[in-house]
């Protein structure tokens, strides 16, 4: 590779880098809104406006529409208090890491092509790792929360008195969704208004029933405790259902697991320990074509195996 090349990649991997780390001290000292946003602005009124997300828009029809969608609420949902922005570019800088640490170990462009997607990979899959565990959390805290609400009822507190009262007492995932829900209805928005937007952040079947049995009995009435406990003790059990089946699944969805990632597995130790073997799936044309087909075929299967491991989980 040329001088020139070097350095316009040393250049482009140095700005991705800096405009990550200002993107996230940005984020990380702006602090967060009552209502579920990020205060951008105290007009001289005293009045707070939110920053739209995903979860205000509309559901997208455009098939790069529904992508970016799709990742602003990847994002959101993952828990990590940074914008879609700066998460996307967080992934550039991953890639330029790993194809820049690569370019200097091989010197070879196609090594660092490879690196810079596997980069990207991994930050994608640190997101939805993270997401995939703050959603077993608050699937894991339902039960007790939704004990805690039938108990406020019962005593005699409003269900608005009984979101407030969760949003102070509970201290994990859930009690910070139900202080933002009582901070938004401080602000004047309805119940039904709330729990429709709470449901819509937080993409759990049960947490959904839950949100909707609070808006029918504001509209009908009825034993609001009653239900809810009922609803714990379902929630419980579906849950004990989820483990034994998780249990009995193990070894199967491990040996399948392992099937998915054994190939870039060896494909590494192939690269690290005989790279002149290599060579022939960057010079030759035939191997080129391969090399992309087993790329595009690993993907394929890497998908089909997340979908199956969704299913049994």
């Amino acid at each position: 590779m040329t001088i020139t090349t070097i350095s316009l990649l040393c250049f482009v991997a140095i700005s991705a880098i800096v405009g990550t780390v200002f993107l996230l001290v940005r984020d990380l000292l702006m602090s967060p809104s009552p209502s579920g946003g990020t205060l951008v602005g105290r007009p001289p009124g005293g009045r707070l406006r939110r920053t739209p997300t995903v979860f205000d828009e509309q559901a997208a029809t455009s098939l790069s529409k529904r992508f970016d969608q799709s990742f602003n609420r990847l994002v959101l949902e993952s828990g990590w208090d940074i914008n879609p922005s700066t998460a996307f570019l967080f992934l550039i800088a991953c890639g330029l890491f790993i194809g820049g640490v690569i370019l200097n170990v091989v010197n070879n462009p196609f090594s660092a092509m490879a690196g810079f997607v596997g980069g990207i990979f991994v930050g994608f899959v640190t997101l939805i790792v993270r997401r995939n565990r703050r959603m077993n959390r608050i699937q894991n805290e339902l039960p007790s929360v939704m004990d805690l609400l039938a108990r406020a009822v019962r005593a005699g507190r409003s269900i608005d008195q009984a979101i407030a009262l969760l949003g102070d007492e509970c201290s994990g995932e859930l009690g910070k969704e139900f202080s933002r829900c009582s901070g938004q209805m401080q602000m004047g928005r309805s119940l039904t208004a709330v729990m429709n937007s709470l449901a819509n952040r937080v993409r759990i079947v049960d947490l959904k029933l839950v949100a909707l049995t609070l808006i029918v009995h504001r509209k009908s009435g009825g034993n609001l405790a009653h239900t809810l406990e009922r609803m714990s003790g379902v929630i419980r059990d579906r849950m004990t259902a989820r483990r034994q089946m998780r249990a009995t699944t193990g070894a199967g969805r491990s040996s399948t697991l392992l099937i998915a990632v054994v190939s870039p597995l060896a494909y590494i130790v192939m690269f690290a320990m005989a790279p002149e073997h290599m060579e022939v799936l960057y010079t030759d044309p035939m191997g080129r074509m391969l090399f992309a087909l087993a790329i595009v075929l690993e993907i394929v299967g890497i998908i089909w195996v997340l979908g199956l491991l969704r299913k049994t989980s």
